[in-house]
């Protein structure tokens, strides 16, 4: 309670002005600024709290004496900003005691011990965020109030902030690392960014973990071609380049510089990240689905909950931000399935940035409920029933027709292993079908396949804006088009999936955007980097900050084509096609996840990352 109420009234103690009731008139708003606390503003002005037309904010760029004070309100309309201060350094601090406390509630199974080789894999780790810090200069420019970054003593004041994180981070994970997997559901709801930093409580911990794994382990999952070879060749793609894209609602987790400093060390921090969590799934001997689906439960409800009342409530959505490290605010709209202008369906996401995969997550827990249930691993129970109701509600509310499929698929696959009666599998395909064709649309099937195969090319041509700034990937679809080749096939088969799943448009806005030499094509330009992709090619205007909406297109920018063909048949041999002989349920979520990593953006959230890496993961440990 101390953490939830202070930091917003303890900087206006000292001052001797009573706040105002809010009326259009904010002179005394705008003359005393970082004077009136937001508790003390919220006891004159209850009203704030619960209506929808006034709007709190954050301002990460205010000095630390501002923190929690009033910095200014403006009004548009009939609508009222209200801007609160606060100060990115002290929100790593204030952020992290949060966190730290919320953990503190998992019971310890291991004593932690440093040593020389913990601290200086924590150094270390701490002096690469320190370095992506310094890489992003851009971004960080409107966040870090009155910070020099030619100022050594600047950046050695960041180091030892970011330290304090790292090794806190470190205990309170490290002292429960044989449970941490039956509580990677709540990296849903506890998201864990830091406001105003581009990166992320839990993965300051992870990547620690990963240092610690290589230094005092001498483990590491990489090889010396993605060490040395792959890093060096995006490195030296980037060199003199400068491509900024702001992170938006993938920050956190997305680097916003395309430059060979922030190139490699994204690169870098990917590699131990991966071997962080790595280190977390190595040692989950007594891992049990049924907690993990429990947590599943526990953390969808909340999600569902907390957005629903923060989406009608400012000062929910307000302290949502802070308290759970959200990428951008939560969703204000409280009718759960509203309609467009044109008759849509919205989709509702509730606090997560992405209602792609918040839906992706209810989809899960409903197919391992069904699982369980189907097993006799759990029995019925009402509370149980009511809970995976409302992760239905919120699945439907999400509007993701994909992921929808996608589980109805795995359980229909799940009943097959079970009951191989011949007439019951012609049954259950035709259902499948049925329902595909009526989440799709049978409109959608009056279309011709030529009109269907050039749909990719044609929206990618409507996005460029002439014939002169065509990017590299339209040139060659019009000539691979004209030349009636192969490939051009290939990209037809592209194009009508992508109609069919709705991604036509979106998908051929990449490739107006994708410009990539010969070498981008076969290795990328470096993980987690969108900045050379927005930043290369001007196109049209599109609606709003739209992402590539695949994760496979988002890797193949990444780590490009070669890589990308290596790491799918990894999967599919490793992970995938283990069915045949188990009925183990990380397979049909491995299957889930590959599925809905083709038309959503999923690998690019924390929270799904780490989930799905751990089912590809366990289904690759799995033995015949």
């Amino acid at each position: 309670m101390l953490l939830l109420i202070l930091p917003w009234y303890v900087m206006g103690i000292s001052s001797e002005l009573k706040p105002e009731k809010i009326t259009s008139d904010l002179r005394f708003y705008e003359i005393n600024t970082c004077e009136i606390s937001l508790v003390d503003f919220l006891i004159q002005n209850p009203n704030v709290v619960y209506q929808d037309h006034y709007k709190i904010s954050y301002n990460n760029y205010s000095s630390m004496k501002c923190f929690g004070t009033i910095t200014g309100i403006d009004q548009i309309n009939h609508v009222f900003y209200i801007s609160i201060g606060t100060s990115s350094n002290l929100n790593l601090v204030i952020q992290t005691l949060v966190w730290v406390l919320i953990i503190s509630f998992i019971k310890k199974n291991k004593d932690v011990e440093f040593s020389f080789k913990f601290i200086f894999s924590l150094i270390l780790s701490s002096l690469l965020f320190v370095l992506m810090v310094f890489s992003e200069e851009r971004f960080y420019l409107k966040t870090l109030y009155f910070f020099d970054f030619s100022s050594l003593q600047h950046f050695v004041q960041l180091f030892f902030t970011i330290f304090f994180v790292s090794i806190t981070s470190y205990y309170i994970l490290q002292s429960r690392i044989r449970s941490l997997c039956h509580y990677l559901p709540f990296l849903y709801l506890f998201i864990g960014v830091f406001s105003g930093f581009n990166f992320n409580f839990f993965t300051i911990g992870l990547t620690s973990f990963g240092f610690v794994r290589w230094f005092v382990n001498k483990k590491i999952w990489f090889n010396f071609y993605y060490l040395v070879f792959l890093l060096l060749l995006w490195t030296n793609n980037a060199y003199n380049k400068e491509f900024f894209v702001d992170p938006d609602k993938i920050r956190g987790f997305s680097s916003a510089m395309y430059s060979s400093y922030n190139v490699l060390f994204y690169s870098l921090f990917i590699i131990f990240l991966i071997n962080g969590l790595i280190s977390i799934f190595e040692i989950q001997y007594n891992f049990e689905i049924e907690k993990y689906f429990y947590n599943m439960l526990y953390s969808s409800s909340l999600i569902f909950f907390i957005g629903f009342a923060g989406s009608g409530i400012p000062l929910f959505n307000f302290l949502s931000y802070y308290l759970f490290g959200l990428n951008k605010y939560g969703i204000n709209r409280t009718n759960l399935f509203e309609l467009n202008e044109w008759g849509e369906r919205m989709a509702w996401r509730g606090l997560s940035p992405s209602a792609e995969t918040i839906g992706e997550f209810f989809a899960i827990i409903i197919f391992i409920y069904f699982y369980l249930l189907f097993n006799k691993n759990i029995k019925y129970n009402l509370f149980n029933f009511i809970l995976a109701f409302i992760s239905f509600v919120g699945l439907l509310a999400s509007n993701n027709r994909a992921a929808f499929i996608s589980v109805l698929l795995c359980i229909l696959m799940l009943i097959y292993k079970k009951n191989f009666k011949p007439y019951m599998n012609y049954i259950l395909l035709t259902g499948f079908v049925g329902i595909s064709v009526i989440l799709i649309g049978i409109n959608n099937f009056s279309y011709s396949l030529n009109f269907l195969g050039d749909s990719l090319l044609s929206d990618a041509i409507y996005y460029s804006l002439n014939e002169d700034n065509y990017s590299s990937s339209v040139n060659y679809f019009k000539d691979v088009k004209q030349n009636k080749s192969f490939q051009y096939g290939l990209i037809s088969l592209i194009s009508i999936v992508g109609f069919y799943i709705n991604r036509s448009e979106l998908w051929g806005i990449f490739f107006a955007r994708h410009n990539p030499e010969i070498q981008d094509t076969l290795f990328g330009s470096g993980p987690l980097n969108y900045g050379q992709l927005y930043g290369d090619i001007d196109i049209n205007p599109t609606y709003s900050f739209l992402l590539p909406h695949s994760s496979i297109l988002s890797l193949f920018l990444f780590v490009g084509i070669i890589n990308l063909t290596v790491l799918i048949i990894f999967i599919l041999r490793k992970s995938i096609l283990k069915i045949r002989f188990s009925d183990n349920i990380f397979i049909y979520l491995s299957i889930f996840a590959l599925l809905n990593l083709l038309k959503s953006d999923s690998i690019i959230y924390f929270s799904s990352f780490a989930n799905y890496l751990f089912f590809f993961y366990s289904a690759y440990k799995i033995k015949k």
